[in-house]
């Protein structure tokens, strides 16, 4: 398994360690706050996820690719509190041959985080208390 370790800082704010280095994270929920939210840090995780498939099988096919975009437009819901509508919108350069239109989009249905998303993983969750 792949470990990520997040560490409070003070207020609202959080380190997370990562095997590529660190990045922080605040939850205050303020506008303009100094770091990504860890909603906006999820939308970052599926757009770049998508756009790196899109960008690995265009290079292998010799494809210009500049100008591809990924917009993420989300909002909330509740019962319980989450994440409850993406929509994914790519912009793709005007290269890509018609007939490769339907592939691009199951090449951007696939990436890993996509695929997560929709295909939830187990998870265990538990509590560590340090003793008196």
């Amino acid at each position: 398994m792949v470990r990520t370790t997040v560490v409070w800082k003070e207020g609202m704010h959080f380190c997370t360690k990562v095997q590529s280095g660190k990045l922080m994270c605040d939850e205050s929920s303020e506008i303009g706050a100094a770091y990504p939210s860890a909603p906006e840090l999820l939308m970052a995780s599926l757009g770049s996820c998508i756009a790196s498939a899109l960008i690995t099988y265009g290079r292998r096919r010799d494809y210009a690719l500049d100008g591809l975009a990924v917009d993420l437009d989300w909002k909330l819901a509740e019962d319980p509190h989450r994440i409850g509508e993406i929509t994914v919108r790519v912009s793709v350069p005007d290269a890509i041959p018609r007939d490769q239109q339907a592939v691009f989009q199951r090449v951007a249905d696939t990436c890993l985080i996509h695929n997560t998303l929709t295909h939830p993983p187990r998870i265990e969750m538990s509590l560590a208390f340090a003793t008196e």
